[in-house]
């Protein structure tokens, strides 16, 4: 009887894990797609990553920034640009 309660023990966990995780998804706000000339309200840039292709691959990547507003709202914003090896001569 005690391995039942064990294994339902684990069992509530594991679901109180994933819906603490399926809480912060929501909370994340949606990306927005940057456009040509768009202003951008952005105070403290939170993270920058792009696609990871080959570490040879010098071109044009998918990339999105997050960052905080000047009303400390998250923003996460996509958008492309040259990939990052680009800038080392490659």
């Amino acid at each position: 009887m005690k391995a039942f309660h064990l294994g339902s023990a684990c069992l509530l966990a594991t679901l109180a894990a994933f819906a603490s995780l399926g809480a912060q998804a929501a909370d994340a706000p949606p990306v927005e797609q940057y456009h040509y000339g768009q202003k951008l309200d952005v105070k403290q840039v939170i993270a920058i990553l792009e696609d990871s292709g080959s570490p040879f691959d010098c071109g044009i990547v998918n990339a999105r920034m997050d960052y905080l507003d000047s009303h400390g709202q998250a923003h996460s914003l996509a958008y492309r640009k040259f990939a990052t090896q680009c800038n080392d001569g490659g």
